[in-house]
């Protein structure tokens, strides 16, 4: 199979009060943390309407995640599992996900609540949250 190169622009940085991996909690949406996302200027016209959003999807680049994990022991469960199926943030393509509470929106800075990237993390995109269309009520399977 033939090797698609995949080229990612950050579209802004991510400030958050955790300098470390251990610093931040596992999930963004357990806490109330506020940090802020910024915009770089040639992405600011993209930000025209968004604070009619309460919520934002932040998708980002867990930069200081190893890329060579594939199963591994989580918190919760003793036995090792694939990374595909857990929310492990070290995996061949370290992407991060936060749902966060949009406060407010000054120019090319967001301040979001709900945050679990440490500080510095590169964002790559940002989708509004809609709940009609991301909400969905779920248990995992009994194997």
């Amino acid at each position: 199979m033939k090797t698609m190169e995949i080229i990612l622009k950050p579209i802004g940085i991510i400030r958050s009060p955790y300098k470390t991996k251990s610093d931040a909690p596992r999930q963004g949406r357990l806490v109330q943390t506020l940090g802020t996302v910024e915009i770089f200027p040639e992405f600011n016209e993209g930000l025209k309407d968004i604070e009619k959003r309460t919520h934002v999807i932040l998708i980002y680049w867990l930069h200081q995640a190893s890329r060579e994990t594939l199963i591994t022991p989580t918190p919760d469960n003793p036995f090792p599992q694939g990374v595909f199926s857990i929310r492990s943030p070290n995996r061949p393509n370290p992407l991060g996900i936060c749902t966060s509470e949009l406060i407010e929106r000054k120019g090319n800075i967001l301040t979001v609540k709900g945050i679990d990237a440490i500080d510095g993390t590169p964002l790559v995109d940002i989708k509004p949250y809609i709940p009609k269309l991301d909400e969905v009520s779920c248990v995992d399977r009994k194997t």
